[in-house]
């Protein structure tokens, strides 16, 4: 699976860092990758969507953008329109499925275990979020990703307005990320303290690189991989600083785990 060539520089072929089981004598990582390809794959989806979205706070954050409604639900947007326009169609309907089915997953863990049910956060809830991706992906392209919104049972009320959600997101989304071609002055975003032999490290790191040949920004943007005592990703507007936290990863591959 590899990038969309329509996209300068952003060809590869796609989270190949990740899916590379350590050999015998190697040290250990801060997070262990499963040697099951599936849950590898479903692992590193969820981490670069998760990526997106974070640096859609950040963009937010640094670019000063004024946003109508939910910044969570704006960072959301961003990570699908990403997903659709950097990679080939292939790589991003595993993406896709993936992340979806991580919303779908926790979703219905917190159904069974009875835990409370987050109204009050900043965040939509995990189906909504979960039909949200889904919709907007499907509405880039309905002519030819019909099977999938069949697939992942969006429902035709909301299927047939799609396609609209799509060109208000891309109008919305898409005149900024236009403007931000890198240039002589600008910055970019930058691994802080990275090992390259951590596999989510070269994940993330790989993000960064092929991200950085088609945006710029005013500020540096730091990006870090380590542990930080929870499931998380988050961006510290203090710092401009994305962490991804390889306990998230810890979890994600938990939660695929117990839904084999």
């Amino acid at each position: 699976m590899g990038r969309n060539d329509s996209v300068p520089g952003m060809m590869r072929l796609m989270l190949a860092s990740i899916l590379l089981v350590p050999t015998p004598g190697t040290p250990a990582q801060a997070f262990d990758l499963p040697v099951d390809e599936m849950a590898a794959q479903f692992v590193a989806s969820n981490m670069v969507s998760t990526f997106y979205h974070e640096l859609g706070h950040a963009m937010i954050d640094v670019l000063g953008l004024p946003v109508l409604g939910r910044e969570e639900d704006a960072a959301d947007t961003l990570s699908t329109l990403l997903i659709h326009s950097v990679w080939e169609e292939d790589s991003a309907v595993a993406m896709v499925y993936d992340t979806a089915n991580a919303f779908l997953m926790y979703a219905a863990e917190a159904e069974t275990t009875g835990a409370e049910i987050a109204y009050w956060g900043e965040h939509s809830l995990d189906m909504q979020r979960y039909y949200n991706l889904v919709c907007l992906f499907y509405g880039a392209n309905p002519d030819e990703r019909g099977d999938i919104a069949r697939e992942l049972e969006l429902p035709e009320d909301r299927a047939e307005r799609c396609p609209e959600e799509f060109l208000l997101a891309e109008e919305s989304w898409g005149r900024l990320l236009a403007d931000l071609a890198p240039g002589p002055r600008s910055k970019g975003l930058r691994m802080m303290d990275a090992d390259p032999d951590d596999p989510l490290v070269a994940l993330i790191a790989e993000e960064v690189t092929a991200l950085n040949q088609v945006y710029g920004f005013p500020v540096w943007i730091d990006v870090r991989v380590e542990p930080c005592g929870e499931a998380n990703a988050f961006y510290d507007p203090w710092e401009s600083t994305i962490t991804m936290c390889t306990e998230y990863a810890e979890d994600l591959l938990r939660i695929w785990l117990i839904n084999k």
